[in-house]
């Protein structure tokens, strides 16, 4: 009896040391909220875990699947519109240009501090996805800055 107490001792032990020395940060990403049905709420979501998980030190993952979670990085598509021009010469091309906003806020789960927020524009003219793919893009390196920022030890 006395070895499974230690045993269980020396692995929280170990548990708790290995969290404590830098463990990259666990980031959970919320689905894309105001999509409307116009684009899926899971594009937004993967580009962002994809962008995160990219960057140095960070994990993140969507959040319905886990609750270990030291921040939460939720976004909405604030708008989301398209304008149709012609592009020259004699066989005039029909171009549809995709724009969106997407907007984020990034909160610690211990307290629900905002961390970070704000919101980035795009376009492209393949497709709404591909624009809200770009703003996640800037929002990982942003969520990442903050996270760095955030967690440096105060001098």
């Amino acid at each position: 009896m006395f070895r499974f107490w230690v045993c269980s001792l020396l692995f929280f032990m170990s548990f708790y040391l290995a969290s404590a020395l830098g463990q990259a940060p666990h980031v959970c990403v919320g689905n894309l909220q105001g999509a409307g049905g116009s684009v899926s709420p899971t594009v937004g979501q993967n580009a962002l875990i994809k962008f995160l998980g990219k960057q140095k030190n960070m994990q993140a993952r969507a959040e319905a699947k886990t609750k270990e979670c030291e921040y939460v990085v939720t976004t909405n598509l604030a708008e989301i519109h398209s304008d149709t021009g012609y592009s020259g010469g004699l066989a005039g091309v029909n171009l549809q240009t995709f724009y969106v906003t997407v907007d984020y806020k990034l909160n610690q789960v211990s307290d629900g501090a905002e961390e970070a927020k704000g919101l980035f524009k795009a376009s492209d003219r393949g497709s709404p996805e591909n624009a809200i793919t770009a703003t996640m893009k800037k929002i990982a390196e942003k969520t990442s800055e903050a996270i760095k920022k955030g967690s440096a030890p105060a001098k």
